[in-house]
């Protein structure tokens, strides 16, 4: 993901759409995982719980300070 770090602040709006869009489709294949494993039928459960997972994955595996160097985030 080089070709990120070559963005300039002026491309924010592309910046912003890729994490928006890489962290909808996380939450959407977590979620059908976890709905598929756990029968959770509630749908507000479903999503608290999807997202709780897929934040701390995310900052458990780096992704998080990955993303405040190359990206948006942090700046």
């Amino acid at each position: 993901m080089d070709y990120l770090k070559n963005f300039s602040m002026n491309n924010y709006p592309i910046k912003i759409s890729i994490e928006a869009f890489v962290v909808a489709l996380s939450i959407v294949v977590l979620g059908y995982g976890i709905q598929y494993v756990s029968g959770i039928s509630n749908p507000l459960l479903l999503l608290f719980v999807t997202g709780f997972l897929v934040h701390l994955i995310y900052d458990l595996l780096g992704f998080n300070k990955y993303y405040c160097k190359i990206c948006t985030g942090c700046k």
